[in-house]
Formats: structure tokens, sequence, C-alpha cells
């Protein structure tokens, strides 16, 4: 794909209403054109021929505030959003909720000062679901500016920093989530999972990070990063508290074609998830298969030790243990960047909110509307580079790079039911390595998604837990599972939790 100059890439900026400061073009350019590389990749890839219900809480009766202590800038917004019930699973439990989830009469900020002063008037189903069990929302948790990158950076400039290290990131986009739950400034929270977003700040800060199969938990009022691999996930300390959220918020939503999409397919099914990780299998009935991938160029020594480690400790208690291969794997990186640059660059493009789910509340839409018209020269550089990529893309290849990247995905996901033919789960460490300094989040060298984005091209469902520390920081490991064979994978992640832990 041939690269663009900063000429040509200030004007499809002027083409797409995302401006660009003359200052800052030739660095802009440089990172529109490093994305784009990536997808030169997808030639040679084989091609395949073949609205919520209201709550019944107002929302001006709702209270919140900017938060007062707040050392790693986890929080958006304090708040106290009162469950629905007095009774349910979730009673009790305080929830922090990322800030590209609507919870009605709260301000939602998405992370990007173009979203200055919009409050939703509904809250998004996932929101509802878990007041009707109960929940308390307590907290609207900080992220990377709509959710765009892994970096753990808000479009403020705003590092969110980790737990363990302050002059380390906590990762993102959900990074609040992640250190909210690590702190204890709430039980449990939400985050969207687009390539990672959820594994990756859960690994980094020590903690439960859930990714369910694509379309099993709702997105209507989620705001979109990318909509065919858009996830809302869990952070909690332990996996049988994933379960318990995830029963409380899976199920079909008439207002979400994902959801639609998802309860038609032959293979699925939903709950038993709490059922399941309270009696999880004996570690000795466990198959596991390790994916040769997950361990190849690019992972730090440190984070290889700590696998196999847990590899080790999972054989001597008893679990098969195999060795697996997907040559597929690294396509994972052009298929998932063709498909977000893509639909990123289309929903700014057409001047929709990137929420485009039906039954949500007028207002988004006319609050990013006007944003985008107004606010676009306040976007970060990170994310203005990620839509000029898409625009390129859109622009320049007529939308092939996106049809091949749809193709290929179902020939990855092929390939990952195959591997897990046999086996419980497949596992493979979540992180490449242990939290970079702040300094270096930016360092392309460090590939945050490598082993995370194949969960979300191929929508399968995956879970990290914690898996000791190298060098003091907290190392993940991951585990993937069959699509909507979620309350088994929640079962062997407990079964492997509860032995790493001993």
């Amino acid at each position: 794909m041939r690269n663009l100059t900063e000429a040509e890439l200030v004007a499809l900026g002027e083409r797409f209403g995302i401006d660009v400061d003359a200052d800052g073009a030739g660095a802009i350019t440089d990172t529109v054109n490093g994305m784009l590389d990536d997808l030169d990749a997808l030639d040679d890839l084989a091609i395949v021929d073949d609205a919520p219900s209201p709550t019944g809480a107002d929302p001006g009766a709702r209270t919140w505030a900017d938060p007062v202590d707040d050392p790693h800038g986890a929080i958006a917004v304090d708040c106290t959003v009162s469950p629905a019930t007095t009774g349910g699973s979730l009673a009790g439990v305080d929830v922090g909720v990322k800030d590209v989830i609507a919870v009605a009469g709260v301000p939602m900020r998405c992370g990007s000062a173009t979203m200055r002063g919009f409050v939703p008037a509904r809250d998004a189903t996932v929101v509802d679901r878990l007041r009707a069990a109960g929940a308390t929302i307590t907290a609207k948790t900080a992220c990377d500016e709509f959710a765009g990158s892994a970096r753990g950076t808000t479009g403020h400039g705003a590092p969110i920093t980790n737990p363990h290290d302050i002059d380390r990131t906590a990762g993102g986009s959900s990074g609040g989530s992640a250190v909210a739950v690590a702190t204890g400034r709430v039980d449990a929270a939400l985050g969207t999972d687009t390539g990672g977003s959820v594994r990756i700040p859960a690994s980094f800060c020590g903690v439960v990070g859930y990714k369910p199969t694509y379309g099993l938990v709702p997105l209507t009022g989620v705001v979109e990063n990318t909509y065919t691999q858009d996830h809302v996930g869990t952070f909690t300390d332990a996996v049988d508290d994933a379960a318990t959220l995830l029963d409380a918020m899976a199920g079909v939503d008439d207002a979400d074609p994902a959801s639609l999409g998802a309860a038609g397919r032959a293979n699925y099914r939903v709950g038993g998830y709490r059922e399941a990780a309270s009696d999880p299998p004996a570690v000795a009935d466990v198959r596991i298969g390790v994916l040769d991938e997950g361990t190849g160029d690019g992972v730090a020594d440190r984070v290889i030790e700590r696998t196999e480690a847990a590899t080790d400790a999972l054989a001597d208690a008893g679990a098969e243990v195999r060795s697996v291969s997907i040559d597929a794997f690294h396509a994972g990186r052009p298929i998932k960047n063709a498909l977000s640059l893509v639909e990123l660059a289309t929903h700014w493009r057409d001047g929709a909110a990137p929420y485009r789910r039906g039954g949500v509340d007028e207002t988004l839409q006319t609050g990013f509307a006007r944003a985008r018209a107004a606010a676009s020269g306040e976007l970060s550089d990170f994310y203005a580079s990620k839509l000029l990529a898409g625009a390129r893309v859109v622009e320049a290849h007529d939308g092939r790079p996106y049809v091949r990247a749809q193709a290929a995905r179902e020939r990855l996901r092929d390939a990952f039911e195959s591997a897990l033919d046999g086996v419980d789960a497949l596992l493979l460490p979540t992180m490449p390595d242990v939290a970079p300094p702040l300094d270096d989040v930016d360092e392309w060298e460090y590939d945050y998604a490598r082993n995370t984005r194949a969960a979300n091209v191929t929508r399968l469902p995956a879970v990290t837990i914690p898996n000791g520390t190298a060098a003091g920081l907290p190392v993940g490991l991951q585990l993937m599972g069959a699509a909507f064979d979620d309350a088994h994978l929640l079962a062997v992640a407990e079964a492997a939790a509860s032995t790493l832990a001993d």
C-alpha cells in the first residue's frame, strides 16, 4: 500500500472532517504510514469464497462528582447509582463501569475532549442488568480515547498508572477498570475489549479479565470501537466473580444485532456460568493445548519462564498438556487492523455515533455529531492517526482490504476451532512482557495485542488469570475456549487459577 505524503494526509483529513495541525502533520503521517504498512500482509492471505428497557430510576436523582482521591488516574467520574432491587446475586457489590458504557444521568466522556458535557439519558443494557441483579454503580472508569488503544493514556494525555509501579502503565484501553479492581476502589468492573482491552490491563495489574464469546453480552448503549470485534468484559479478583457478573449480563437483547446474530447460531447457549465456576473439574481431568506461537518471537524470556512454570504446575497436578500450533496465528494482526481502521473511519466520516445499536437514546447521536463537527481538532494524535489510516484504506482501495480481512477472519477462526478439538482450552501468555514504563508506552516495538487480538478476530471467549510476577510486576496467563462454551472455559480457568495459587 503506497505511503501518504504530508500534503495528502492533510487533504484526506479535510475530506473526513479530521483536523491535522501543520506542525504535527509529519509525525502523524509517519504513524499513519506505519499502520498502513501492516495491511500489506493481507495480500498473502487466502480468500474464502464460501434498546434497553428503562431501569425505573430517575437519572436526575443520581449523584456524581469528579474524583477526589485518584492517585492512578483510574476514575473518570465518581457516582452513586443504586440497584434496582434489594436482593439478587450482586447485592452489595460495587461496580465500576468503563466510560464508554452509558450510565444514565452520569457524564460519559469516552476519554476524549470531544465528548465534553455529554450525559446519556438511558442506561446501557449491561448496566440495566447489573442493577437488576442488585449491583450499585459507583464509578465511571478512565480509558484511552474512545477505547482506541492499549497504551493506558486518555485523550487528555493523562496516563492511567499501574498500581504495582506508578511509573508504569496500567495498560488500556480499559486501564481504569483494572486499576479500580486491583486497588479495591470497586469490587468488580466492566470494560470493553476489541483487541485485548480487558485482558491487557488485567494482566498488567494482576487481576482476572474475562472476554466472552462475541454477541453473548449485549452492546446496546456501548460506544463502539470496531463493531464486528467489540465485546463487553469483566474485571474481578477471582474467576467465580467473573462468572457471577456474566450470569447477570449474558443473553439476547432485541436492540443489539450482534446479540441477535449470536442467538441464531446452532451452538448458542447461555447461562450456568456461576454454577460451572463453583464446581470446576479436577485438574487431572483437564486437557490443555499449549499454543506454540504464543511464546515465539517478541515474547520476553521472563514471561516465557512464567508460562512454562504454569504449564509444568498444571501437568504436575495431573492435567493432560499437549503442544498445538496454528500457522496462521500472526495473520490476526493485519486482519484485526484492517477491520478496525475501516470501521472507525466510516463511523467518523458519516458523522454517526460509534454506537449504532438500535434502541438507544438519541442524545448520543446528537452529541457525537456536534462534537465531530466542532472539536475534531481536540482528538489525540494517536486516535486521529487511526482514523486517517482507515480513511486512506476506504478511499484508495475501495474497501478491498476490508473484504479480504472478513474472509481471512473465517479461515483463522476455523484454524482455532481445529486446534481446540480434543482440548478444553488453549493456553498462552496474555502479554509479551510486563507493563512498560510510561516513557515507553508509545513504542511500536511493543505489540500489546500480540497474544490477545486473535480472540477478537475469531470471536472466541478468552480469560486472563494471574500467573505470578516477573521483575516484581504481574504476569498473566491466557486461556481460550470454544464459541459459546463460556461456562466450561470459566470452570477450567477456576481449576487452573486454584492450582497456580497453591
